[in-house]
Order: structure tokens, then sequence, then C-alpha cells
């Protein structure tokens, strides 16, 4: 198994991919645990965490080659679009789908999991 040295370079792959195969494990870990709706809910809201910052990633590169007027009104309306849609998506997954709220939330924080673990893997790796 090869090891992936982590690095300002690679740092958002990194998490990208890390957070694809903890949401994977922990959606497992739901099922086997606790329940398939529990793991579904898990599942739900991992993959839309992970697709937001996926568009906030595009938004981001985006932003950074237009001029400065432009780039705050772009930033600031695909801003707001985003949290729009990831809102009535949720909202929709709770009302009308029914889905489970614990591993809901637990999936939306996916990333935070991941960026916690990624910190600490990093000061430990440096010495720190």
């Amino acid at each position: 198994m090869r090891t992936v040295k982590i690095t300002d370079d690679n740092i958002v792959t990194v998490l990208s991919s890390g957070s694809w195969v903890l949401l994977a494990v922990m959606s497992l870990a739901g099922w086997l645990l606790v329940s398939t709706h529990f793991a579904v809910g898990m599942l739900a809201g991992g993959v839309l965490a992970i697709a937001n910052f996926y568009w906030l990633q595009s938004i981001l590169r985006r932003t950074l080659l237009l001029a400065k007027g432009q780039a705050q009104r772009f930033a600031m309306s695909r801003y707001m679009l985003r949290l729009a849609l990831i809102g009535a998506t949720v909202w929709l997954m709770i009302v009308h789908f029914n889905i489970n709220l614990i591993g809901l939330l637990i999936g939306l924080s996916v990333l935070v999991f991941n960026i916690f673990a990624l910190t600490i893997y990093r000061l430990i790796s440096k010495g720190g």
C-alpha cells in the first residue's frame, strides 16, 4: 500500500478523497451498528456535504479569475444561491424523504471530521 505525503499542494485532493473514504466507512458502520435508515441519512448528508465542498471550490476558482468588483458580486450571488439550495435540499430530505436526522447531521459533518483528522496528522508528522 502506497502512502501519500500530504503537502500544501495536494491537501484539497487528500481532503476530498479522504472524505469519500470516511463517508463510506461511516455509512457502513452506521448500517452494521445502527440501522439502514440511519446509514442512508449519513450517506445523504455526506454526499451533500462533499458536493457542497466541490461546488464551493468551483466558485472560488472562477471568482479568482474575475475583476475585483465583478468577483465580489459573483462570489456573493453564488454563495447565497448555494446556501439556499443546500438549505432547501436538507429541508426536503427531512420533511419529504424522512431521512434520519442524526444520521444526516453526522453525514453533513464528514468534512469537519476529515479536516480535524488531517490537522492532527499534519501536526504530528511535522513534530508539532
